[in-house]
């Protein structure tokens, strides 16, 4: 099932834009490991703190006020929490 997130890495980073910053998954399984990988002293993602991973299950370009199916965190033990919106 392929999904679309908005990643948000936390106060050092900008709020995602849908139409800059949306990404595609081929699962929701590669969603949540790419949100863990990034919160994972990952170089490329410099300064995450308190990082999340808004869902959607349909393409959300081009809606007036998109709002995300899932919110992702990451709990205080490195598991992943799956919110629903």
């Amino acid at each position: 099932m392929r999904v679309y997130a908005l990643w948000y890495g936390g106060p050092s980073y900008d709020c995602p834009s849908v139409e800059d910053d949306l990404e595609e998954f081929d699962s929701l399984a590669s969603a949540k490991r790419a949100l863990q990988a990034r919160d994972d002293s990952d170089p490329y993602y410099p300064c995450v703190s308190e990082s999340e991973l808004q869902v959607f299950f349909t393409d959300p370009r081009g809606l007036s006020d998109p709002y995300p199916d899932r919110v992702y965190t990451l709990g205080p033990r490195g598991g992943v929490r799956c919110d629903h919106a």
